[in-house]
């Protein structure tokens, strides 16, 4: 690809109104037993269809809600949040729809705030303040909003847990903004629409596995659990009975199931199942996929959330010798 059609490619991507979709991070395309359909099922234009294991946005009946964003479990469907996540440092955790008239930063929709943009917010400015307009006549996220904003603050609690949030309907009186305040947060909206803009130089090789780089919402997420005393953020488990299949490293959308073979010197090579739970997303597609039926959802600590790969499960397979 040329640095024109690179630059052309760029300035499409920032104009388009609808989410940026890595198929190798959806349920459908990792074969998950359990499916989903939690993107389609929460746009209120039906812009999304599910097929061919995949899915699919409707660029004209799209509107830029973020719903979809907002619920997927794989972090699949995603808008920039750089921008977004500006504008709430700039309102010092204040932010309106773009239907309600007055100060302070705007983002098209409320719903397009993530579990991890709250939360990241939420640590940083405290008690955070969204303001919305008229949902119920909205022709952009719809009467659902408020309620759907309320689940992601839920959600975001998992990544800190003292988190909260008032929605109200009308104008937000504003945060005081000083002068370098200002003038910073101009310097790096410009960088980073120049970033944005300038093609990225072309690998050597491309990466294997899209899934292997971690989505801003995660890094987010990351954020604020580093600011929390305590999380809750999930995790899972693996019991006896495990047969060291590679089914749950197959449909983890963010491979955070990692699964390694170990020589062991004298002895048949073992296998190892690892979790990185900071890509953990808690979504249940290795606990429904998983054939045996032994792996669960929990809770991990502060301490898993920042440390190594956990060793969930180590042994020799019951297949190795067939």
């Amino acid at each position: 690809m040329g640095l024109l059609d690179s630059l052309v490619g760029a300035f499409l991507k920032l104009t388009d109104p609808t989410p940026k979709y890595t198929g190798p991070r959806c349920l459908l395309e990792r074969n998950s037993v359990s499916g989903c359909d939690k993107c389609a099922s929460v746009c209120p234009h039906q812009a999304i269809s599910l097929g061919d294991f995949r899915a699919q946005v409707d660029e004209v009946k799209c509107t830029s809600c973020g719903l979809c964003t907002a619920v997927c479990p794989g972090v699949a469907l995603e808008f920039p949040l750089g921008p977004i996540q500006e504008g709430l440092h700039r309102g010092k955790g204040q932010i309106r729809c773009s239907k309600v008239l007055g100060t302070g930063d705007e983002v098209p929709c409320l719903g397009q705030l993530t579990p991890g943009l709250l939360a990241e917010a939420g640590s940083k400015f405290g008690p955070l303040i969204l303001a919305h307009g008229d949902c119920a006549t909205c022709k952009i996220g719809g009467p659902t909003v408020p309620e759907r904003v309320e689940w992601a603050v839920e959600e975001g609690q998992k990544y800190f847990p003292t988190l909260e949030a008032k929605l109200q309907q009308g104008s937000l009186q504003g945060a005081a903004v000083g002068r370098r305040e200002f003038f910073g947060a101009m310097m790096g909206g410009a960088k980073r629409s120049a970033a944005e803009l300038v093609p990225n130089l072309p690998f050597a090789q491309e990466p294997e596995d899209e899934r292997a780089e971690r989505p801003a919402e995660l890094r987010l997420r990351a954020i604020a659990a580093r600011r929390a005393e305590t999380v809750a953020w999930p995790k899972i488990s693996i019991a006896e009975g495990c047969t060291l299949c590679p089914v749950c490293t197959n449909v983890c959308p963010t491979h955070a199931v990692e699964r390694v073979r170990e020589a062991v010197e004298g002895l048949s090579d073992e296998y190892l199942i690892k979790l990185e739970v900071a890509a953990c997303t808690g979504c249940g597609a290795c606990v429904s996929s998983c054939p045996p039926q032994v792996i669960t959802l929990t809770q991990a600590s502060k301490d898993e959330v920042q440390g190594e790969r956990l060793e969930l499960f180590r042994g020799v397979p019951p297949w190795y010798d067939l």
